[in-house]
């Protein structure tokens, strides 16, 4: 399945990458049929009842959210996610052909979860510059001048304010690093102007797209009932990606993949020539990765 837009889909990703160009967000609505969104909720259940454990129970990914991980390894509909083509040529478009899965997995706010800390998605690369570049302050830990983050929030439901719905500070993609806890005063401080934070609500089927500068956050969720959604976030082709999904994807699993998932996970060369396998390019030796006890390359 090629992620290539239509011409109707091209004239949408255009408005879509103008936008987060402009404001750091955009709201694609009903960009997934609420049948496929059904899908998804149906494997999710299919996780809990089998007792597959959620991950990361803490003050900032939450104590009443479950969050599953590990998606591509369990039913084949999580691969059509990451290449859907109302998604993967958005994020192209920002971050490049090249672009890579980062990280990927559900959000599902329960009832009773307080909202999260407001932050940006592309902080563990920031830090891990600024660690880098440690000792030469003539460099400054600064922005890219490109993005390198673009994150998805897909709504497997209606987002209301009252469930949940993601929250985002437009505009925001284009100032500093927050590096304290408190965005708010710090985002002040800076521009001089109290911060304004609008709620993502969108029905079923949207996907909220934002740069991983945006500041954003999961609200509270003070309804009875769970917001469901699935957050799909890649980086650009030259980062190392937070998931290590060459490592922990099975290789009989990554050889059913098709060609767009696969340079997603790494099993493309970047523009850049980055990612060979000991010089060559992987797609050739795609043949033989199904089998664990074959290297990849000989001679």
């Amino acid at each position: 399945m090629s992620a290539a837009a239509s011409p109707i889909d091209a004239d949408r990703v255009a408005v879509a990458v103008e936008h987060l160009t402009a404001h750091g967000w955009y709201i694609w609505e009903r960009a997934l049929s609420a049948e496929l969104c059904d899908e998804v909720l149906a494997e999710i259940d299919r996780l809990r009842r089998h007792g597959v454990p959620r991950s990361l129970d803490n003050d900032f990914h939450g104590h009443r959210t479950v969050r599953y991980y590990d998606v591509l390894n369990q039913g084949a509909v999580w691969r059509r996610l990451p290449v859907h083509p109302a998604i993967l040529p958005v994020v192209r478009a920002v971050l490049g052909e090249d672009c890579l899965l980062n990280t990927y997995g559900t959000s599902i706010i329960g009832p009773g979860e307080a909202a999260q800390r407001i932050h940006v998605d592309d902080g563990p690369f920031i830090a891990a510059r600024t660690s880098v570049l440690r000792g030469r302050p003539h460099l400054g830990p600064g922005r890219w001048r490109q993005p390198i983050v673009c994150n998805t929030m897909i709504a497997l439901c209606d987002f209301t304010v009252a469930n949940g719905a993601t929250r985002f500070v437009s505009g925001s993609h284009t100032e500093s690093y927050p590096a304290r806890d408190d965005v708010a005063a710090v985002y002040e401080e800076r521009t001089g102007r109290p911060m304004t934070v609008d709620a993502a609500v969108m029905p079923k089927g949207s996907v909220l797209f934002f740069e991983g500068s945006c500041y954003h956050g999961g609200g509270a969720n003070t309804t009875d009932t769970a917001r469901y959604a699935v957050t799909i976030d890649y980086c650009a082709g030259y980062l190392r990606t937070q998931e290590n999904f060459l490592f922990s994807l099975d290789r009989a699993t990554v050889a059913s993949f098709d060609d767009d998932l696969q340079a997603l996970v790494g099993l493309r060369l970047s523009e850049a020539g980055l990612g060979h396998v000991y010089t060559h390019d992987p797609d050739p030796l795609q043949a033989r990765i199904a089998m664990a006890s074959t290297p990849l390359f000989v001679g």
